[in-house]
């Protein structure tokens, strides 16, 4: 089943977004380019992703953070490189926890599965940050 998003184009770099799942628009200024929020929808995808993975093995991980620094390619125009930075806040993790967090970030993501398989992901976990 498809979902629809209805952007509205304002002019001058500004636009509304209505979702099903929210009424209230989003808008959109010069304040975030559209790769600003592309990054934004990546990092969000894999905290929500990692998060629903570990508890679906009876862990949580609750007020990890990412930090999302992207390249243009040098071709310009398109993404080329993404690295990956996140935080977890809790040390103990056991190697198969971290392992399933580590995996799912990288591969379970729906929005970095949609990203061109050209460009570069670079990842970095930090536990008890």
């Amino acid at each position: 089943m498809s979902k629809l998003i209805e952007t509205t184009y304002e002019g001058r770099y500004s636009s509304n977004t209505k979702t099903a799942a929210d009424t209230d628009p989003i808008k959109v200024d010069m304040k975030f380019s559209p790769v600003d929020l592309l990054m934004s929808s990546y990092a969000s995808c894999i905290l929500a992703t990692v998060d629903f993975y570990a508890r679906k093995k009876d862990f949580e991980v609750n007020g990890s953070r990412s930090e999302l620094s992207y390249e243009m390619s040098a071709e310009g125009g398109k993404v080329g490189t993404i690295n990956v930075k996140l935080f977890f806040d809790k040390e103990d993790y056991t190697a198969e926890q971290k392992e399933w967090m580590e995996n799912s970030a990288k591969n379970l993501c729906h929005v970095g599965n949609s990203l061109n398989p050209a460009i570069v992901k670079n990842y970095e976990f930090t536990y008890g940050a």
